[in-house]
């Protein structure tokens, strides 16, 4: 089993943190929402540990494993989704840590921080140095999928937004704000350019594969963490430059609220999409179908921080609708996958491509 474990495993980790930390943080959460909420960020921490000691055995034991998956033009690209799925761990540690564990949590979350930082800095760069130097890609083959190395950035500045409060020092809050913003800029102008070319690619050649019917969805997780690293660093600005603090709320909060209107168009669109697969029947099962829930996960948290700096019913109803669909998204996908992962394989009836291709669906 561990010699299966492939960065595509962690989007598991991703949909299911997020939907804990959502659970814990929507407006107005009863008791029993927010005792879920930890007890599923209690979980995921235990589902992350496990595919993170999977890929560590890879990569000490089966490094020519690793070197295949770096090579492939698909699989490489989620590796992404590592950093990706320990910033749910990491922000957990923030909100639903100290409750917990006092100020212990702080510290830890910190120290986790900055490792997560390093892996995703290793996504932004050496993802696409791969592509373009060893992987083959093409326009028609081109998928939202592209999106997944390069997200990794702005995810762990919004991360940085909620740790820079619990720092002390004036100086170590600057450095770490302005870090943070390095890295939100090393990814959402890379991500509007992808936007655009998948724009470009699905106008000429239509949707994608069925396989990757559900890829559409990741764009919205661009402009979500996207509205979640302004709005989260903005929150923080009086404590790193108090100066220029309300300069940078408002100019944030506006950079938020047009991210949040493209976003829209993109749930929208992404929606139309899914019913289009829907309505053919041609939606087979695949670890894709996680790409229905940290992408609208993070799009349910930019709200519900827009929510809290406008204040307006608009924000806190958008908030509460998307988190009904991202709860009811993360049971199907969760079931979907249990079913599929304890199934037995009929491998005398598949001819060896089939085989693959069922390995990899599950």
């Amino acid at each position: 089993m561990v010699n299966k474990i492939t960065p595509k495993w962690f989007t598991v980790t991703m949909g299911t943190g997020i939907v804990a930390l959502d659970a814990y943080l929507v407006p107005g959460a009863p008791g029993w929402l927010k005792g879920f909420g930890t007890l599923l960020w209690l979980i995921n921490m235990l589902l992350f540990a496990t595919f993170m000691s999977g890929l560590g055995w890879r990569f000490a034991k089966d490094w020519q494993g690793i070197k295949r998956i770096l090579g492939h033009s698909v699989e490489s690209l989620f590796f992404g989704a590592v950093p990706m799925a320990l910033t749910t761990v990491v922000n957990g540690f923030f909100d639903i840590g100290p409750h917990l564990l006092g100020p212990r949590a702080i510290a830890i979350g910190g120290g986790l921080w900055l490792f997560n930082a390093l892996l995703a800095l290793a996504s932004v760069i050496v993802i696409p140095y791969l592509m373009f130097t060893r992987h083959e890609h093409g326009l028609g083959q081109m998928t939202a999928v592209w999106l997944m190395p390069i997200v990794p950035g702005e995810v762990a500045a919004a991360s940085a937004g909620l740790w820079l409060p619990h720092l002390t020092s004036l100086a170590q809050r600057q450095d770490l704000y302005l870090v943070a913003t390095v890295f939100w800029a090393l990814s959402v102008p890379l991500a509007f350019l992808v936007l655009g070319i998948l724009f470009m690619r699905l106008a000429i050649h239509k949707l994608p594969a069925k396989e990757f019917a559900i890829s559409t969805w990741i764009t919205l997780g661009t402009l979500g963490t996207g509205i979640m690293g302004l709005m989260l660093l903005a929150h923080a600005s009086p404590l790193a430059f108090p100066r220029m603090a309300g300069g940078l709320q408002g100019a944030a909060t506006l950079a938020a609220l047009i991210l949040w209107g493209f976003g829209l168009w993109w749930l929208v669109m992404s929606g139309l999409m899914t019913l289009h697969y829907t309505r053919k029947r041609s939606l087979p099962f695949n670890l894709g179908w996680w790409g229905l829930t940290f992408p609208l996960g993070v799009f349910v948290g930019g709200s519900d921080l827009l929510n809290r700096a406008l204040g307006t019913p608009i924000f806190r109803w958008a908030s509460l609708v998307l988190f009904a669909l991202l709860a009811l998204f993360w049971l199907t996908v969760a079931a979907r996958t249990l079913q599929h992962a304890f199934r037995p394989r009929v491998r005398d009836a598949a001819t060896p491509n089939e085989a693959e291709a069922i390995e990899e669906a599950i």
